[in-house]
């Protein structure tokens, strides 16, 4: 391979760095599907849709973009931003499935994609909690402290993918949701966006009520899922409106759907203050 060869590969693909984030979240772009519906691609992820998405969402001047989990299936010859150019897109949150096989429904790699001078940068990420019967008290803590805290902080947002809004507790006995382990007080003031991405959506309501918990102190919490899951009658557990909740303050915002042509959800909520 030539040397010009090794310098187009290489501006043609994510470059694997871990660059310090520091992003200005202002009008965000929510993407999610039905993820048993099959593209004209032959694929059930964000694949067909992702370019045509991302460009309407970047001229209606989003800034960042935030897409249910499960969003793309690595295969051999698809670039994810191959001929993509955005001008006001600035970081776009997603997950790769961890096989080819989209029906293993294995949680992968998680990524923060950032628009740079120099091109697309990727942060890789793993999600590490889900429920808290899985995890003892010591290993939520070293989540908070040492993976929440120091690689989960970027600029004004952070980063909660999925479960991990567990490590906030519902006390039924005070019918109120508790700090327990300190992910809320480990947000720093300056962080005004919590980012929630979610494989499947959440029908218990302790889960509405830590993510309210979770944008007290004048936050957002911003929660967006995938439909389709089928529950054990054989019926999809969607709910009526669109798979997305925001709260604002400890209030329920709500975010319309936007029409569109590709068979995804679409929504945008402006946060700048």
């Amino acid at each position: 391979m030539t040397e010009i060869s090794k310098n187009r590969k290489a501006k043609s693909e994510l470059a694997a760095t871990e660059p310090a984030l520091e992003l200005n979240v202002q009008r965000i772009g929510l993407v999610a599907r039905d993820y048993n519906h099959l593209y004209p691609n032959g694929y059930k992820d964000f694949s067909h849709a992702l370019k045509p998405t991302l460009e309407y969402l970047d001229k209606a001047l989003c800034d960042t973009v935030l897409f249910s989990l499960f969003s793309i299936i690595p295969r051999r010859g698809f670039n994810l931003f191959a001929n993509l150019r955005l001008s006001h897109v600035k970081a776009i949150f997603f997950e790769k499935f961890t096989t080819a096989d989209e029906s293993s429904r294995l949680a992968g790699d998680y990524i923060v994609a950032v628009n740079t001078p120099s091109g697309w940068h990727q942060y890789v990420l793993r999600q590490a909690l889900g429920s808290l019967s899985k995890k003892s008290a010591a290993e939520i803590h070293h989540f908070v402290q040492h993976e929440f805290s120091t690689r989960r902080i970027f600029g004004n947002c952070c980063l909660v993918i999925c479960g991990e809004s567990n490590a906030v507790k519902y006390v039924p006995a005070f019918k109120h949701v508790a700090d327990t382990f300190g992910l809320r007080q480990a947000i720093p003031n300056g962080v005004s966006i919590v980012l929630n991405p979610i494989h499947d959506r959440m029908t218990r309501f302790e889960m509405m009520k830590k993510r309210q918990f979770l944008s007290e102190s004048n936050r957002w919490v911003i929660s967006v899922w995938n439909k389709g899951k089928i529950n054990r009658l054989d019926q999809k557990r969607d709910g009526k409106s669109p798979p997305w909740t925001v709260f604002h303050d400890g209030k329920l915002v709500v975010v319309s759907a936007i029409p569109n042509d590709w068979n995804v959800e679409l929504g945008i909520l402006d946060v700048g203050m």
